[in-house]
């Protein structure tokens, strides 16, 4: 591992320069942190890359400060705006419906997710929640950091979330937020089941492929990438023939008899089929045909999609669970989809340049935060 460098700095508010004292600062994804003394001064050690600097203090917006910290560094000076006061972030201490409760329900099977390590985790502090639901959209923010405890993995994850959207009608969802993980106490056998479910976890994930890809091992670690577009679905026909065979139908359903009745029917009843569906090459793609990599960094550039499959894991029993019966993929092990709306660039250290232009479907889209490690982690020796 490249041995560590050490960040200096000064907070101040922005309009007095008066320094502002005990400041969270902590690097995004990562264990590394500290707090700024009385007088605004931090001195934060972490590993040399491209990394999200993260401020944080109540009553002042969240400061996000993205940098290549390497080589000789400069002492930051880091200007935080005071908040506007929010009316809804003024309620947080008040008493809690029924309604806002079954909505944090729906936020933690989100958030979290519903496989057996997001099973175990436990929000400590769900008061720091402002939760809005209207017109089918549920929106949700925290007003401080959000206190998880994963239990199977091991960490205690303190988590700035700025932005939470689910769209029940549409049936999407983004969230966006900055976690610190730290380690949990625990004796030697805890450890020991920690370590294993992390590496349990990391295998296949979407962690473990960015690595393997700035490796160029992409093949070795398992991964087998196709390329995939969305075309009409040949077994559909078209809408003019499904709407002329759903009136014939109607005309003959006040016959006692009819010879066309079941070859209508069989047209009619395939309007339920998908128009579009998945066509997925059958020649593996190597990491050039999708990718390039200069010291480290990595351009994702491709068109349509990108289906990822890991060769070397089973899908799990609660991924299977959270489909529909009969809707389930067939494929014994996890594939994900990848597209993106302009190339995306992933620094060395697994961070993403611009991640709201990249879009990751099934299995890593159904892990979430219960599933997640930070971008340092390494696997034990």
């Amino acid at each position: 591992m490249a041995q560590k460098i050490t960040v200096e700095g000064r907070v101040v508010d922005k309009e007095s320069s008066l320094p502002l004292p005990y400041v969270t600062v902590f690097v995004n994804n990562t264990a590394e942190g500290t707090v700024a003394n009385e007088n605004g001064l931090f001195e934060l050690e972490m590993a040399p890359g491209h990394h999200e600097l993260v401020l944080s203090l109540v009553g002042y917006e969240n400061l996000i400060f993205s940098e290549n910290f390497s080589g000789e560094l400069p002492r930051f000076v880091f200007q935080m705006a005071q908040k506007p006061i929010d009316l809804n972030e003024l309620q947080v201490d008040g008493e809690r419906s029924s309604e806002w409760y079954e909505n944090l329900r729906i936020f933690e099977y989100h958030f979290l997710g519903n496989s057996w390590y997001a099973s175990s985790c436990n929000i400590i502090n769900p008061e720091v929640l402002v939760i809005d639901f209207d017109q089918s959209v549920l929106k949700v923010h925290s007003t401080d950091f959000l206190i998880i405890e994963n239990y199977q993995l091991g960490y205690r994850i303190n988590y700035l979330l700025t932005s939470f959207e689910l769209d029940t009608d549409k049936k999407r969802f983004h969230y966006l937020g900055y976690p610190r993980f730290t380690e949990m106490e625990g004796g030697k056998m805890k450890q020991r089941r920690w370590e294993k479910n992390r590496v349990s976890a990391y295998q296949g994930s979407w962690l473990h492929f960015k690595r393997s890809l700035r490796d160029g091992a992409t093949n070795e670690a398992g991964f087998e990438v196709r390329k995939m577009k969305l075309v009409p679905n040949p077994n559909r026909p078209a809408e003019r023939v499904i709407l002329e065979a759903k009136q014939q139908l109607e005309i003959t359903k006040d016959l006692a008899f009819s010879i066309f009745r079941d070859s209508l029917s069989s047209i009619a009843i395939k309007e339920s089929l998908p128009k579009i569906i998945p066509k997925v090459d059958s020649v593996l793609l190597k990491e050039i045909d999708y990718s390039k990599v200069i010291d480290g960094e990595i351009t994702l550039e491709f068109e349509d999609f990108l289906e990822v499959r890991y060769v070397k894991g089973k899908v799990s029993r609660e991924f299977i669970n959270s489909f529909v019966p009969g809707k389930a993929p067939k494929s014994p092990h996890p594939i994900s989809i990848m597209s993106q709306t302009v190339p995306v660039l992933i620094y060395p250290t697994g961070l993403e340049s611009n991640p709201l232009s990249l879009f990751l479907e099934g299995y890593w889209s159904w892990q979430k935060m219960g599933d997640a490690l930070p971008i340092d982690y390494e696997l034990p020796k």
